[in-house]
């Protein structure tokens, strides 16, 4: 530990150092319905065209606009077209189709006039208004086109996202994987909720907070449970971080003859960055890294682990 790392920072300059320790997450593939909160970690394009066809925006009748230039004008209805059952003949001059909101423009009709401008028949139905090409029709792909990139890479995925994912016909998504923050108490006068066995006993509060924080924010956490103020003890339990992103100890971070994590860890290889950052609370607080593995050793008081979290 260089006299550097030993001084106090401000806490700008402590995000910064630990920052350029991290490295950036691999990614994995999952179904678009699990990737509620997930970050993006690829650009997605559209599989299909939405409409896949020209669709009716309303409930009436497919004409030609040519066909009803001059109004009332009486046409012979041939057939109906909804959602889901398109209408699978060609329409002619003369010729109506019912067609309901979202169903397919009959080939040949070019324009909708809605069911209020109209009059049915028995096998025929009364136009009263003119119509233009295009009226309430909706062209293929206006909602977005195949190929077309809709979302880009780094965002964090909402409900929205999800939905037009689905719409693109895409069933699996790319995301940044999940950082794995293992959490390590200590403390011989710590034990869990409900183990309180006399009065010089406490919970081990910080380390259910912490986990809950971390969940929270989108981490995966591993509680390595509660290390005695011994050497021994805090080493057995680091020893299962192998597969963790980063490792969060809390407690034993000052210089007291029982504030172990420092000198056990640096026997391990910790390399120290900082270990006093101008804040109160939470003025001694560690970060290095031991091997690659960055590491942060919070102050034990749970109002000082908390903001330091």
């Amino acid at each position: 530990m260089t006299n550097n790392n030993n001084r106090m920072i401000s806490v700008e300059e402590a995000k910064s150092r630990a920052f350029s320790s991290f490295s950036i997450l691999g990614s994995e593939q999952i179904a678009v319905s699990n990737a509620f909160g997930r970050v993006l970690a690829e650009d997605i394009y559209s599989r299909v065209n939405q409409p896949p066809v020209a669709v009716s925006s309303m409930d009436g009748y497919a004409v030609r606009a040519i066909d009803v230039r001059t109004v009332p004008r009486k046409l012979k209805l041939i057939g109906e077209s909804s959602a889901g059952s398109s209408f699978g003949s060609s329409l002619s001059g003369g010729q109506t189709v019912r067609i309901f909101t979202g169903a397919a423009l009959p080939r040949g009709a070019d324009s909708i006039v809605i069911q209020e401008n109209t009059i049915k028949h028995s096998g025929t139905v009364t136009i009263l208004t003119s119509a233009k090409k295009g009226d309430y029709v909706r062209p293929k792909g206006l909602d977005f086109r195949k190929g077309k990139k809709l979302i880009t890479a780094g965002q964090k995925l909402n409900y929205r996202h999800l939905s037009l994912i689905a719409a693109m016909n895409v069933p699996w998504v790319s995301v940044v994987r999940k950082p794995r923050i293992a959490i390590l108490a200590t403390g011989s006068e710590l034990v869990m909720p409900g183990e309180i066995n006399n009065e010089n006993q406490i919970v081990s509060s910080n380390s259910i907070g912490l986990a809950t924080f971390v969940t929270a924010c989108g981490g995966e956490a591993l509680n390595l449970g509660i290390a005695e103020d011994k050497p021994e003890s805090i080493l057995k339990l680091v020893s299962q971080i192998d597969t963790t992103d980063l490792l969060v100890t809390i407690g034993g971070a000052s210089v007291g003859e029982y504030d172990l994590v420092r000198p056990v860890l640096i026997k391990k290889g910790l390399k120290i960055k900082f270990n006093k950052v101008a804040m109160r609370p939470g003025k001694p607080l560690i970060f290095g890294t031991i091997d690659k593995l960055p590491m942060f050793g919070l102050p034990g008081n749970p109002v000082s682990a908390g903001v330091t979290a």
